[in-house]
């Protein structure tokens, strides 16, 4: 089915997915870099703060995104997408104009609602144009899409900020998303797709999808990862900020730069070296996402435990060396992207992945997005009275532990992995 489109026009739909996925990361990301700005001007907690930057996004955002891939497996996953840019877009856009916390937190649940689309329904129709022994790969490249995003993000958000205020930086980011979903309703094909529309229920085709040999551990693993993940990327710049004593553009310079490039580097390798290794044994399918896991964890304690007192001059400027730290770990910790996307869609039904994909980022995102930020946020605040500013530098070093447990989670899944899919 994939030859009836040209390897070019399979290319470029991959680049306009790729587009699409880099501004629903650098809307969802941008209040990371904005944390400190908004904390002082509507005199919140750090638990506040990271229930602004997790849970207001992460609960609309996991919780409708099963509902909404259903909607895309049985009508069109370009409309979904094409509709759902424009909305969290749009809502992007009004968290510039919110006068208080609360309509900030509420223009956040609408980028949660919006985004709730993008993401699966992109996974399923990339399976359909590439096939099986490419999939990693594509899907690798089309997960760097979220380390450019968090560049954009990150460095771009900071200028703007510093420039024009924290608001005009949601308003200036929001904007694109309209132009993009244009050009994914109408330049977008919906390919026919491998298997038949199913008639049962939405209960039962969740049921069925969670039965899959391995998905309830694949799932479990990237719930685990993703909390420690997602609380240390909302954290860094702060961390940075208050024990570094970073300013707000240094801190969106280095951390975007280290983390898109290691990024990149690391899920296109990640993807490269899966499609090769599991050529000999399909294991290495969910092996690698492991490998990348127990590297993480050392990787980044260094970053977050090295003294600030020592730096490198770059072109006049000094780098703390424990960037260098989180740049090595950025590499490890995204070899997990384009394979275990891969995984997924090769177990799932041809008629269930956009809602398979879904399922899984429920788990990841409402776990990893939802409590990450919002647990670090709080163990930081609870920490406080006995270590002051680098609380929120032991909150994150605990939170480590975790990805070490999704490591073990997905040796365990491997085997079961293999038995599934053996005759694909």
């Amino acid at each position: 089915m994939q030859s009836a489109f040209s390897p070019r026009y399979r290319a470029y739909v991959l680049f306009i997915l790729w587009i699409t996925y880099i501004l629903n990361f650098v809307d969802r990301q941008l209040i990371t870099i904005l944390l400190e700005p908004i904390k002082l001007e509507f005199e919140v907690s750090d638990t506040a703060m990271g229930f602004l930057s997790g849970f207001a996004f992460a609960l609309f955002y996991a919780s409708l995104g099963v509902p909404v891939a259903r909607l895309a497996d049985r009508w069109s996953r370009r409309n979904v997408i094409a509709i759902s840019v424009g909305l969290w877009s749009a809502m992007t856009a009004f968290c510039g104009l919110a006068g208080s916390f609360w309509q900030l937190a509420l223009a956040r649940v609408g980028v949660g609602i919006g985004e709730a689309g993008g993401t699966p329904p992109s996974h399923s129709l990339i399976a359909d144009y590439f096939p099986v022994e490419q999939r990693a790969t594509a899907l690798s490249i089309h997960a760097t899409a979220t380390q450019f995003g968090i560049l954009i993000g990150m460095l771009g958000g900071a200028v703007v900020a510093a420039q024009y205020g924290w608001r005009m930086a949601f308003i200036f980011f929001g904007i694109p998303g309209i132009v993009v979903g244009l050009l994914v309703a109408f330049t977008v094909k919906e390919p026919r797709r491998e298997s038949p529309l199913g008639t049962s229920s939405m209960l039962a085709d969740i049921k069925h999808i969670w039965a899959l040999p391995g998905f309830a551990l694949i799932a479990t693993a990237g719930a685990s990862t993703a909390l420690a993940a997602y609380g240390l990327g909302t954290w860094s710049p702060s961390f940075l900020m208050r024990s570094h004593g970073l300013s707000l553009v240094e801190t969106g310079l280095l951390l975007g730069g280290a983390g898109a490039v290691s990024g990149i580097i690391g899920a296109i390798s990640g993807g490269l070296m899966c499609d090769r290794l599991c050529q000999r044994d399909k294991r290495w399918q969910l092996w690698l996402p492991a490998l990348g896991a127990f590297a993480t964890a050392p990787l980044m304690l260094g970053f977050l435990l090295w003294p600030e007192s020592q730096q490198f001059a770059v072109g006049g400027s000094m780098i703390p060396v424990a960037i260098l730290f989180t740049f090595l770990g950025g590499i490890v910790a995204a070899f997990w992207l384009g394979p275990t996307y891969a995984a997924i869609q090769t177990l799932s039904p041809g008629s269930m992945r956009a809602q398979a994909a879904a399922i899984f980022l429920f788990m990841f995102n409402l776990v990893g997005m939802g409590l990450g930020p919002l647990l670090i946020g709080a163990l930081s605040d609870l920490l406080e009275p006995a270590y002051g500013s680098d609380s929120l530098r032991y909150a994150m070093a605990i939170s480590l532990s975790l990805v070490v447990v999704g490591g073990l989670l997905f040796l365990r899944a491997a085997p079961k992995y293999v038995t599934a899919t053996a005759s694909t």
